[in-house]
C-alpha cells in the first residue's frame, strides 16, 4: 500500500505550488520513479464532465442551485475514475501520490451550503462512506491545509 498526501486550501492559497515543491522534494528524496503528482478535478479525463457542467452554471447559476450531495458526486465520479484509470496499481504497489485537492474539497466547498448542524455532519459521514468505503478509493495518509487569508492571496 502506498501513501496519499494532499494539498488542500482555498482558492488562490498556492496548492499548486506546494504541491510541485513537495513532489520535487519527494523525488529528490524517494526517486522520482516512487512518486506520482495528480490533481482534482482531473479536467482531461471524461469523467470530470459533470464537474465542468457544474462550474460553468448548467446546472443552476447560484451556489444553493445545486445540493452538497450532489455537487460532491460529481466530484466524487471524477476521483473514482482517476484512481482506477491512473494511479491505483501505482498506489497499490507502495507508490507514493502527491495531489493538488482530493475528499477534503467538497468537505471545505460543499458542506457550509448545509446550514443545520446535525445536517452537515450527516453530509460529512456520508461523503466518507462514499469516498473511502463505498467506492473506495484511499484515504489520505496526511493532508496539508493552506489558511491563507483572502486579502493575502489576491496579492499573490
Amino acid at each position: 500500500m502506498g501513501k496519499l498526501i494532499i494539498i488542500e486550501g482555498t482558492d488562490g492559497s498556492g496548492k499548486q505550488t506546494q504541491t510541485e515543491l513537495i513532489y520535487k522534494r519527494l523525488c529528490e528524496l524517494k526517486g522520482k520513479e516512487k512518486i506520482k503528482k495528480i490533481s482534482f478535478p482531473n479536467y482531461e479525463s471524461k469523467a470530470s464532465e459533470p464537474v465542468k457542467m457544474y462550474l460553468a452554471g448548467e446546472f443552476g447559476k447560484r451556489v444553493d442551485s445545486v445540493n452538497a450531495y450532489a455537487a460532491s458526486l460529481f466530484y466524487s465520479v471524477d476521483r473514482y475514475a482517476s484512481f482506477k484509470k491512473d494511479w491505483e496499481d501505482f498506489y497499490n504497489n507502495g507508490g507514493i501520490i502527491v495531489s493538488d485537492r482530493y475528499t477534503t474539497s467538497n468537505m471545505v466547498h460543499q458542506a457550509p451550503k448545509i446550514g443545520n448542524e446535525k445536517e452537515r455532519e450527516k453530509y460529512l459521514e456520508w461523503l466518507v462512506d462514499l469516498e473511502w468505503e463505498k467506492m473506495p478509493i484511499p484515504e489520505p495518509d496526511l493532508v496539508f491545509f493552506l489558511d491563507v487569508p483572502f486579502e493575502f492571496s489576491q496579492k499573490l
